[in-house]
């Protein structure tokens, strides 16, 4: 018997989510990316929106219970593997099981998209989240040096097959 990752797990269903909307931007801006501007924002909602049009992608929120939104991720399909990335869980509700639900439902949907695998990028020393992706299953694969105003970050990727 094989164990199954937890992010292939169904998730807590009374973690909600849906399909994110271009009306999100405001709440994702004041919420989730209080220091990333409302046009990058707007700009990333409006791309996934496309790719979902174009059934390469899927953008997701989860909405809190006063309006606000607790987070959001987004799965990309390239080829044939996807690629989870822009994933946010608000400050207070970090810890709680969201970031997990969250990914869980991004692999339901990469499945979905076809994909064989599915990637995650985490920037060197957030070892928070680091330690979440591979509590659920994904493992180390490579890591690329990206240009920052700040000088060069890696970025660690890491995997997870779809492939029984």
């Amino acid at each position: 018997m094989t164990n199954i990752p937890l992010a292939c797990l169904s998730p807590d269903p009374a973690i909600r989510v849906r399909p994110v909307r271009l009306s999100d931007t405001d709440r994702l801006t004041l919420d989730c990316w209080p220091r990333r501007s409302y046009s990058a924002i707007f700009n990333l909602v409006q791309n996934i929106i496309r790719a979902v049009k174009d059934g390469r992608g899927h953008g997701l929120v989860i909405p809190g219970e006063t309006g606000q939104l607790i987070g959001y991720g987004q799965v990309m399909l390239w080829p044939s593997v996807a690629e989870i990335s822009d994933l946010v869980i608000a400050e207070p509700y970090q810890g709680q099981g969201y970031g997990t639900a969250l990914i869980q439902n991004l692999v339901q949907s990469a499945r979905k998209l076809g994909a064989d695998a599915v990637e995650i990028g985490v920037v060197e020393g957030n070892d928070r989240a680091l330690a979440l992706y591979q509590r659920l299953g994904f493992v180390e694969s490579h890591s690329l040096q990206v240009k920052d105003p700040e000088g060069p970050t890696f970025i660690h990727y890491l995997r997870l097959s779809l492939i029984p």
